[in-house]
């Protein structure tokens, strides 16, 4: 229904990909492979690496140990660092603060992912996620106003207290499991200026797509197809066609 649907002055301010190994990969540990290397840096060439400390918990029976260590973060950005690609031996996580598209944005992910998965054949994921960030900003006088914006039918806590002019912040959440398909969603006023009342006018659509599992390349592919499906679906219901003229849809010049 959403397949077609763009903008050319979305509210989007990021876009989280991630996937999860279920154990650690030695071979990242001490750097990536040529191939990968040269085929991050042709779209990530801002070459950043850092040291970050890791803590890992271990029970066994009544005993209980905590240990530290540092792993290495392989970091990459693009030419503005508008996005960045970091590798770790746990995890690999793409960022995105200048979206365009979605099929520039799986592009990005897919050609790094096909060399990647190419040269460390023996990997899998046991968790993907994909999490798309909005942050309504409009300049009007009023700012827990947003019927004409947002639909009402996840606005009426707003309302909830006659004395609404005292609230610091207004945020739900809901979750769901569509077959397996999990989604975080998260949506209100979370108020840059907490714990003071209420005074910009930003409302957050946070959706955030997650699936568990033995994923190979394939299987991540289709699971960005299906949790961008189902978080545009969820945006799409979310908001008024007055947003959406805001937004600019492509087709309007």
């Amino acid at each position: 229904m959403y397949d077609n649907v763009c903008y050319k002055k979305p509210f989007l301010k990021e876009v989280i990909f991630k996937i999860d190994f279920p154990t650690p990969v030695a071979k990242v540990e001490k750097g990536l492979s040529p191939k990968v290397t040269k085929n991050i840096l042709s779209k990530f060439p801002i070459f950043e690496p850092q040291k970050a400390h890791a803590q890992e918990f271990q029970f066994s029976g009544k005993n209980f140990q905590a240990k530290s260590s540092e792993i290495m973060q392989w970091i990459y950005h693009g030419k503005s660092r508008e996005k960045s690609f970091i590798v770790t031996p746990d995890a690999i996580t793409y960022v995105n603060r200048s979206y365009i598209t979605f099929e520039a944005l799986k592009d990005d992910i897919k050609s790094i992912l096909d060399s990647f998965f190419a040269d460390y054949k023996e990997i899998a994921s046991s968790r993907a996620g994909l999490r798309y960030v909005n942050i309504l900003d409009v300049k009007e006088d009023d700012p827990l106003a947003w019927d004409k914006y947002i639909n009402k039918d996840i606005l009426g806590v707003i309302d909830f207290h006659e004395e609404k002019q005292y609230l610091t912040r207004a945020f739900h959440i809901l979750e769901y499991n569509f077959n397996g398909l999990a989604i975080k969603y998260q949506f209100g006023i979370a108020n840059p200026d907490f714990p003071a009342t209420i005074r910009k006018k930003q409302f957050v659509l946070d959706i955030d797509a997650y699936s568990h599992g033995a994923f190979e390349l394939h299987d991540i592919i289709q699971f960005i197809d299906d949790a961008h499906a189902k978080i545009q679906e969820i945006f799409e219901k979310s908001i008024t066609e007055q947003t959406r003229e805001l937004m600019v849809p492509e087709n309007v010049e």
